[in-house]
């Protein structure tokens, strides 16, 4: 074989490998976006109803909160377990040293506070259902939550791998609540709101449902 042929033959290869990469990259673009649809009008009501149900569910999150005019610290991780209307937090990362470590659990009655790397107190002395800037952005959902919006939209999506649910929900004066939903636990994944001048999003590094919270995860 002369050189003309072994360089066409040469060519061949990688035009083929070439196009078959290609077509590889193009299937899985078109898988991704066969995943997704575009937002579509639904009842407020119907919305507000879903994310309710997501938010309330009994769930255990490990959030990243990216809160630019946070009142305290700023982005943050924080490990939340929620069943009813019990509770706790545990700040496991933050620009705040002083916040790491931060706990506050509530039974649905009294809320304690403390550091979870100190000696725990002999009596625990009941506290404020606060621990800023959590519960702070924890509030400003549940309030978007509890107002009525003016509309909602819902479209398929994706987190990450996994098949989620988007909602958003818009009310006057430009306030929104958008909160992706995971197709397989019903729960939240993600969730962006803007109030005002405020803006924030919560991030799930990791989540599960907590369908048998241990003994004493709710108390001092």
């Amino acid at each position: 074989m002369n050189f003309a042929s072994r360089w066409s033959s040469f060519l061949v290869s990688k035009l083929s490998l070439a196009t078959s990469k290609t077509s590889k990259l193009l299937f899985i673009l078109a898988a991704s976006l066969s995943a997704c649809t575009a937002p579509q009008p639904i009842g407020v009501e119907t919305a507000q109803a879903a994310l309710l149900t997501a938010w309330q569910a009994d769930q255990y999150i490990v959030w990243e909160i990216d809160w630019p005019a946070a009142p305290v610290g700023g982005p943050l991780t924080v490990a939340t377990w929620r069943a009813g209307p019990r509770y706790r937090l545990e700040i496991l990362e933050a620009v705040a040293p002083d916040l790491v470590g931060q706990t506050l659990i509530f039974d649905g009655v009294t809320a304690w506070g403390y550091q979870r790397f100190d000696s725990p107190p002999v009596v625990p002395q009941p506290v404020e259902a606060h621990l800023s800037p959590v519960t702070d952005a924890f509030a400003i959902v549940t309030r978007l939550l509890d107002a009525t919006p003016i509309s909602a939209t819902q479209e398929a999506t994706q987190v990450g791998r996994e098949p989620a649910q988007k909602i958003t929900l818009t009310f006057s004066a430009g306030d929104s609540l958008t909160l992706w939903r995971d197709e397989a636990t019903g729960l939240p994944v993600r969730l962006n709101f803007v109030a005002g001048r405020q803006q924030a999003t919560l991030r799930a590094r990791s989540f599960e449902p907590l369908s048998n919270p241990p003994q004493g995860l709710f108390e001092p």
